[in-house]
């Protein structure tokens, strides 16, 4: 009999969201009582690797809700390719509500337009459907009423027939029973929370306007093209009231001061036909392949019962760790424990998506690999044995993983060959985000509380996931291997200097002046560069001579894990200069936190002016070129 459709994403869109939203949904399913009777959800650009928002709050739905709702997910892929340069909204209201039309039951008649903060109170009886079965063809809109924030807070939202129940008596008893009539191509006042329209007469009429997308008036044009449509705008008060709601604590970008709009007089004044020829054969995304989620089965139920069949053993005693300074680098990192944090990156994601794996190909890839296929994605995992020779492949994957080893970190040639596969995709990355292409996931597997999370954390923007999980994600750092890299403000002071501003000054006690920034480096040749003016005199008010200038005396020390790999000592005279000081990364070398040491050991008094890292310019790194 009637197919109601919705559409929002997994946001925080408007006060108290979940709990409006459930109520509403649980007050719906209440009032379908035929067979095909159906909610369809459009979920509207979530991020791919979230649930739907129906998922989400799925815990808080009633088993008739659950059992009714259909959930048809619009990837973010869409909406960036049609949408996102035209509009500031994250959702598309016209667009998803024609998807959800399309592939609406056709063994309903009607179809019923709203919101997920209607709750709907029959004039009659217990049943919308029994009601609305008895109407004659035509376009019905029905009046809203507002319900107050704290009203609407206090109901149990597991309780439908209660809460509709108690809108009944509290609409009369607080005198929330207010009609606000619109114009004749309305009705009511805030028509789009209840538009009941024939199925066929959608499709007639070609759905939705697809080219509202500033939101707003949406409902308007569509009243305005059926009232064309049907003569006049029918009234559905004397079976049902709506009752809205109201979440305008928080302001949202619909609703936020001089927000952008739809134009009324383009798409309500002017309007003089009911049909739009230009989107007949397109709308409602037509041809597209839209994924359908069932809260019977949701992926967050087939990720559960996949990780207990991949997952054969259980622990017969707590596995122990320790995250602290003596254990670092040392804690294994076992396998069974992390895989479900590795694939709970992945239980939503869409099961087309291309994802490529770098470095160790041990016991994690193999229990992974069985998790990917028996969740169903499609594309077999792009395992990346040769990384200079699959940079295509590098390049069309759209989720990255590197593996550093599990249970056991890399080592010796492993780690070797797990720092080319690391450097050649931050390298494809830095590319990609050159040529104006979207950022993508790298996923770092056990790359916590070891030499390998500097590494990552030198280049990645990571979430500060728990140790427990020995996983780091993010997104490469735009500029981050755009040479010279100027260290200056990442360095950290010895007890030979002292920051003033943004400015390093030695203090006269010699020793370590400045250290760090402990970053890795790629394979190549570098050269390191510190601009050091020297004075002879002390800041104390004023300058004062303190002696006779003598040389000054700096050594310089290239650090790479804590060993230093190149050491050079410079005696200067009074004025600025930089000190030059060639090193070369290569292998193993390029996961390890590099240092740039200053030393005083004349006790003069010199400003550090910078820290700069260069390519080499006799040897360039062939991969930079």
């Amino acid at each position: 009999m009637i197919s109601i459709i919705l559409y929002g994403r997994n946001d925080n869109y408007g006060y108290n969201l979940h709990k409006r939203a459930a109520l509403s949904l649980n007050c719906m399913a209440e009032v379908l009582t035929r067979e095909d009777d159906e909610i369809l959800f459009v979920d509207y650009n979530t991020p791919d690797d979230y649930p739907t928002f129906p998922e989400a709050i799925a815990d808080t739905l009633t088993e008739k809700a659950r059992r009714l709702i259909r959930i048809l997910r619009i990837r973010p892929e869409i909406h960036e390719r049609l949408y996102a340069s035209r509009t500031h909204l994250k959702a598309i209201e016209p667009l998803s509500r024609n998807v959800a039309v399309r592939r609406s039951n056709s063994a309903n008649t009607w179809i019923l337009s709203t919101n997920t903060d209607m709750i709907f109170v029959p004039r009659t009886g217990q049943a919308l459907s029994d009601d609305v079965a008895g109407l004659e063809s035509g376009f019905y809109c029905a009046p809203r009423m507002e319900i107050p924030e704290t009203l609407w807070e206090d109901f149990d939202r597991k309780d439908p027939a209660g809460v509709i129940e108690d809108v009944r008596s509290l609409g009369v008893q607080l005198h929330l029973n207010e009609i606000v009539r619109g114009s004749d191509d309305i009705l009511y006042d805030g028509p789009g929370d209840f538009q009941l329209m024939r199925r066929d007469d959608v499709f007639r009429m070609d759905g939705f306007n697809e080219d509202m997308i500033l939101g707003w008036h949406v409902d308007s044009n569509i009243s305005k093209r059926f009232k064309l449509l049907h003569g006049a705008v029918g009234d559905a008060a004397p079976i049902v009231f709506g009752y809205h709601c109201d979440h305008t604590r928080q302001v949202t970008p619909m609703h936020a001061h001089k927000s952008p709009a739809n134009d009324m007089d383009v798409f309500i004044a002017n309007v003089r036909t009911p049909h739009l020829p230009q989107q007949r054969d397109s709308w409602g995304l037509a041809g597209f392949e839209i994924e359908e989620i069932n809260l019977q089965d949701t992926p967050s139920r087939r990720y559960r019962a996949t990780l207990g069949r991949v997952i054969a053993e259980p622990l017969k005693a707590p596995l122990e760790a320790a995250y602290r300074l003596d254990t670092y680098g040392h804690e294994r990192t076992p396998v069974a424990h992390v895989l479900p944090f590795l694939v709970d990156m992945f239980a939503s994601n869409r099961r087309n998506v291309r994802l490529a794996w770098l470095g160790m190909r041990d016991e994690m890839l193999e229990m992974f690999r069985r998790c990917w296929s028996e969740l169903g994605f499609q594309s077999p995992i792009d395992v990346i044995a040769e990384p200079a020779r699959q940079l295509a492949d590098i390049a069309e994957a759209e989720v990255l993983i590197v593996n550093f080893g599990a249970p056991e970190s890399c080592s010796g040639t492993d780690e070797t060959a797990v720092a080319e596969a690391y450097w050649t995709l931050i390298l494809s990355e830095g590319r990609r985000l050159s040529d104006g292409r979207p950022p993508r996931r790298i996923i770092a597997v056990n790359a916590v509380h070891n030499r390998f999370e500097g590494l990552v954390l030198s280049h990645l923007s990571c979430a500060k996931t728990p140790f427990s999980a020995r996983l780091r994600h993010g997104y490469l750092i735009p500029g981050t291997l755009e040479f010279p890299l100027d260290w200056t403000g990442d360095m950290c002071i010895g007890r030979g200097g002292v920051r003033k501003g943004d400015r390093i000054e030695t203090n006269g006690t010699g020793g370590h002046v400045m250290y760090g920034p402990y970053r890795a480096l790629p394979p190549g040749a570098f050269e390191f560069k510190v601009g050091v003016t020297v004075h002879s005199t002390q800041r104390k008010g004023r300058w004062r001579l303190l002696s006779p200038f003598k040389k000054a005396r700096f050594v310089v020390e290239i650090v790479a894990d804590e060993v230093v790999r190149v050491e050079r000592t410079f005696e200067l005279d009074r004025g600025s200069h930089v000190l030059r000081v060639p090193a070369a990364m290569a292998g193993a070398d390029t996961t390890k936190p590099i240092q740039v040491r200053l030393s005083n050991t004349s006790r003069c008094f010199a400003e550090i002016d910078s820290v700069v890292v260069e390519l080499g310019k006799d040897t360039p790194i062939e991969w930079m070129t």
